[in-house]
């Protein structure tokens, strides 16, 4: 519930007001200050959450590629059964554990227990290219519009969707770094994967990894003050510079509404791009 001051309704800035009022009595610039507690608790742990998760996902899948990662047959129709069992259960209707036992029974007496390869790097690929093929914001909303307002629900959609980039980024650097000789010779003195993974690919490629969490963040912003200014994903009590910005439609001559969330919107976005790392200008 929204209350109106009807006494400071949509006032220009002044020395009580610095950034003004807004339609609804409300000072701007306590919105604008109390806005940046959505960039700390949303934003900055999706683009955590969506750096490690691309780091992880590329990793992975740079190291293994479409068959060097392997699990028993048994476990792959164990899971294709419990799929199954998801899609089926509703309109079955049966007790789910007598489905289980029906599904798991049929998958043990048919799949022998033996290594497949699992095209990790095909998964990937067809993954981006999915999410490359929808457009984010579209996909944002959808997912966003068919739950209730929650801080980790839009958390986990923003990592789930914005993690692309950067698994395709450390993909490229993790082939790449097990070309050179030192990984060869790692591999050759008996190192496990795991270990060469983490002592000596990672280490080599932390470089160009240093961009993600600045790219990763300045597009949680982004989608996140969209979703604000369209009222979708968080509740209505929340103070956002989205929704500062959506006010502003409603006193199109409240100019200061404009002015006070899109200043810092465009400076935390510039000073993210500072934080990129430069080129190196030696020769």
């Amino acid at each position: 519930m929204v209350i109106v001051d009807v006494l400071q309704i949509s006032q220009a800035p002044s020395a009580q007001h610095w950034l003004g009022t807004d339609p609804f009595g409300r000072d701007v610039l306590t919105d604008v200050v109390a806005g940046t507690h959505s960039l700390l608790t949303l934003s900055l742990p999706a683009a955590l959450l969506t750096s490690l998760l691309g780091i992880l996902l590329g990793a992975a899948v740079g190291t293994w590629g479409n068959s060097e990662l392997q699990a028993p047959r048994l476990v792959l129709g164990v899971v294709a059964a419990c799929a199954v069992l998801a899609l089926l259960m509703p309109a079955a209707q049966l007790p789910w554990w007598i489905a289980a036992a029906a599904l798991g029974g049929f998958t043990v007496s048919h799949i022998k227990q033996r290594a497949v390869a699992i095209p990790a790097d095909s998964l990937l690929q067809f993954s981006i290219a999915f999410l490359g093929s929808v457009p984010r914001l579209l996909l944002v909303l959808l997912l966003a519009a068919v739950h209730g307002p929650s801080t980790s629900w839009l958390i986990g959609l923003l990592a789930l969707t914005c993690w692309p980039a950067t698994a395709r980024l450390v993909r490229a650097q993790v082939m790449q770094a097990r070309q050179q000789g030192f990984v060869e010779a790692a591999y050759a003195a008996g190192l496990s994967e795991g270990r060469v993974l983490l002592r000596h690919v990672l280490p080599n490629v932390w470089a160009p990894l240093r961009a993600a969490l600045p790219l990763n963040l300045a597009t949680c912003i982004a989608l996140q003050t969209t979703l604000a200014f369209l009222g979708v994903g968080l509740s209505p009590e929340r103070s956002d510079w989205g929704r500062t910005l959506a006010v502003a439609r409603l006193e199109p001559s409240a100019w200061w509404l404009v002015l006070g969330a899109a200043v810092p919107l465009a400076a935390t976005t510039l000073a993210l791009h500072v934080l990129l790392p430069k080129k190196s200008t030696r020769k």
